[in-house]
C-alpha cells in the first residue's frame, strides 16, 4: 500500500494550502537529485514528495484524495460507458463539479501564471550587508514562433469539431445532463492540425532570462524573497506569477551568525591572559580594540554593541559575541620551560601558606 501524501510531506489532514507547500518546498530542496550526488535512496524519496504534493497541492485532487483515499484517481475502474470513461468517475469528477456548477471552459478564460522557485547562493558578507544580484531564472512563457496558438508559423488552429468551440461538451448519464471539458480541445475549443516545431503545439516554451534583485540587509539562510510578476507567463492575458527566491547563505572561516548576533572565538596566549592585553578584533565593519583584563579565564564572553547583523524588519542591529580561549603551545624553548617551573612552584609555595601576592607575583615573573 501506498503511504498516506500527508504523512509523506509531514502534514495534518487539516493542513492550510500554504504550510502544505512549505512543506513540499522544504522536502523538495532537502532530496533533490542535485543535492544528494545520486544517491538512489533519496531519488525514490523525492518522486514520493512530487506524487504527493502533485495531489494535495491541487485542491480539487486533494478534494478527492480526502474522500476516495487511493482509489480517487481510480474509482470505476472496469465499468467503461459508451463514451469511453467511467460511470463513477464522471459522476463523482464531474457530477459533482460541473453540473453543480464548478469547472468552466479553459477558452478565452485569463489564467495566472504558476510561481517559479530559484536558489540564490551568496556570500556571507553580502548576507550581512545587502547587495544588488544578478542571476538567471527559467519560467514558461508563450511561444513567441506561434504567439501561443500552437499552430506553426503561416497556419491556425480550427474550430474543435467536437465541442463546436465552446470547449465544453455535454453527456446524458440516466436523467442527469452533465457539462465536461471536451476531451477532444481539452477546453481550448481548437484543434491544431499544423504543430508549432518550436512549442510542439502547446503554445507554451521554458524561456531563460537573467534578472536583477535587490538582496536587503540581514537576510538569513532560507529566506524567501517574493517578486511580484517574475514567474510563468499568464495563459490567455492573465497576469504572470511570482517568482520566489529562496536564500541559500555560504559558512565564513571567522563568523558564525545567531540571528541577529555574530559569534567570534578568539585565541590568546597565558601571558595575555594573565596580564592583560589590548587586542585588535576583526568585525563585518572593521578593526576594533579590546580589552583583555588582567585574570581573563578560558570561555570568558565579551560584547561589542551594535557590531552584529541588522534585522531585514525592524533595522535593529545585534551585537559582536567574543569568545575567548587560552592557546596551549604545543611545543615551548628551555627558557620557556623554566619560566613555567617557577611560576608553578611560586604558585605552590603561596598557596600552601595561604598569602596574598601570588598574582602579584606572577606578573613580575612575566614582565
Amino acid at each position: 500500500m501506498k503511504r498516506n501524501y500527508y504523512e509523506i510531506l509531514g502534514v495534518p489532514r487539516d493542513a492550510a494550502d500554504a504550510d502544505i507547500k512549505k512543506a513540499y518546498r522544504k522536502l523538495a530542496l532537502q532530496y533533490h537529485p542535485d543535492r544528494t550526488n545520486g544517491d538512489k535512496t533519496s531519488e525514490e524519496k523525492f518522486k514520493e514528495i512530487n506524487e504527493a504534493y502533485s495531489v494535495l497541492g491541487n485542491p480539487d485532487k486533494r478534494s478527492s484524495y480526502d474522500m476516495y483515499g487511493d482509489n480517487f484517481e481510480r474509482i470505476g475502474t472496469g465499468h467503461e460507458d459508451i463514451f469511453g470513461g467511467s460511470i463513477f468517475e464522471d459522476l463523482i469528477g464531474d457530477v459533482f463539479s460541473d453540473f453543480f456548477g464548478g469547472r468552466r471552459s479553459s477558452r478565452n478564460r485569463k489564467v495566472r501564471g504558476k510561481d517559479v522557485e530559484a536558489v540564490l547562493e551568496l556570500e556571507f558578507e553580502q548576507a550581512v550587508m545587502g547587495i544588488e544580484k544578478e542571476f538567471n531564472i527559467k519560467r514558461t512563457g508563450v511561444c513567441d514562433a506561434c504567439s501561443g496558438t500552437g499552430a506553426k508559423p503561416g497556419t491556425k488552429p480550427n474550430t474543435c469539431r467536437t465541442c463546436g468551440g465552446a470547449g465544453q461538451v455535454n453527456y446524458r448519464q440516466g436523467f442527469l445532463t452533465v457539462t465536461k471539458t471536451c476531451r477532444v480541445c481539452n477546453g481550448s475549443g481548437y484543434e491544431i492540425p499544423d504543430k508549432c516545431r518550436d512549442c510542439s503545439g502547446t503554445g507554451r516554451v521554458l524561456k531563460e532570462e537573467t534578472i536583477k534583485v535587490h538582496i536587503p540587509p540581514g537576510v538569513d539562510n532560507d529566506s524567501v524573497l517574493r517578486i511580484q510578476g517574475k514567474g510563468s507567463e499568464g495563459y490567455n492575458g492573465g497576469p504572470a506569477g511570482d517568482l520566489h527566491v529562496i536564500i541559500k547563505v555560504k559558512d565564513h572561516p571567522v563568523f558564525k551568525r545567531d540571528g541577529q548576533d555574530i559569534i567570534v572565538d578568539i585565541f590568546i596566549s597565558y601571558a595575555q591572559a594573565i596580564l592583560g592585553d589590548a587586542i585588535k578584533v576583526h568585525t563585518l565593519y572593521g578593526e576594533e580594540e579590546l580589552k583583555i583584563p588582567a585574570g581573563t579565564d578560558s570561555g570568558e564572553v565579551f560584547v561589542l554593541k551594535h557590531k552584529g547583523v541588522s534585522s531585514p524588519y525592524d533595522k535593529r542591529k545585534g551585537d559582536q559575541i567574543i569568545r575567548i580561549h587560552i592557546e596551549v603551545p604545543k611545543h615551548i624553548t628551555d627558557r620557556q620551560k623554566e619560566l613555567l617551573k617557577e611560576f608553578d612552584e611560586i604558585s605552590r609555595i603561596y598557596s600552601k601558606n595561604n598569602s596574598k601576592g601570588v598574582f602579584d607575583k606572577v606578573k613580575d615573573l612575566f614582565q
